[in-house]
């Protein structure tokens, strides 16, 4: 009788640790799903956002005369900064996924909408005269860039002292899903990291704060709406 309720004891424990475990599985489950579909829906909405976006660009460019651009380069803003949105909920998303494939496309989506703006930024340039800075950057693994941490501190705080005027694009250089990275590669001669793309120019190895308000600085103080004391050492009068 003590054997058969011992047992009983047993498979009830048994039972409530299957159930526990499932439900933390369903609940994990769920939750990454959701996070999932959140990004996949910021990737659709920013799409349609580019699509119009790119006939606004198309409809100014051709009109070719009397161009108001305020309205459309706002609009650009605000869709980049909708983009470094998506980022950040990706690299959320990193840290605990389950669906690796899953989120291996997430990330090929960003990785395309992220060239899709930067081509139609510089496209933007032509039409409208803007004056804004654009920067690539093309990081690696720890291993191989012990310095890219540094970097991306260094341009995190460049934008957020430069708002709209400064644009950072960040790519993986290890990134073999998506053919535009190595294509990218490619086209500035990049074999090392961290690598940044200022307006253009190439740079391969770490830049501190300094050089980097060296660089950018003379082309940002072309633009009018542009007075920030970071670049007054570095403009000349």
């Amino acid at each position: 009788m003590e054997r058969k309720i011992s047992k009983e004891k047993y498979i009830f424990a048994l039972l409530i640790t299957l159930l526990v475990f499932s439900s933390g599985l369903i609940l994990g489950l769920y939750m990454e799903g959701k996070r999932a579909q959140s990004i996949d829906l910021a990737n659709k909405e920013q799409k349609l956002d580019f699509s119009s976006l790119q006939l606004q660009y198309a409809f100014l460019d051709q009109l070719r005369s009397d161009k108001d651009c305020t309205a459309v380069q706002r609009s650009f803003e605000e869709n980049v900064k909708g983009l470094d949105n998506t980022r950040e909920k990706l690299e959320n998303y990193q840290q605990d996924a389950w669906d690796k494939q899953e989120f291996e496309n997430l990330r090929r989506e960003y990785t395309i909408a992220q060239v899709n703006y930067w081509v139609l930024f510089r496209k933007a340039k032509e039409i409208c005269s803007n004056d804004a800075v654009d920067i690539l950057y093309f990081y690696s693994t720890k291993d191989e860039c012990p310095r890219c941490d540094d970097q991306a501190f260094v341009l995190t705080y460049l934008k957020k002292n430069f708002g709209n005027s400064l644009l950072n694009f960040v790519f993986d250089g290890n990134m073999k899903e998506e053919p535009l990275i190595p294509l990218m590669k490619s086209a500035y001669n990049i074999s090392s990291y961290p690598t940044l793309v200022v307006n253009g120019r190439v740079y391969h190895e770490f830049k501190s704060l300094e050089e980097l308000l060296a660089m950018v600085c003379p082309d940002l103080a072309r633009s009018a709406s542009m007075n920030n004391t970071l670049c007054k050492p570095y403009v000349s009068r």
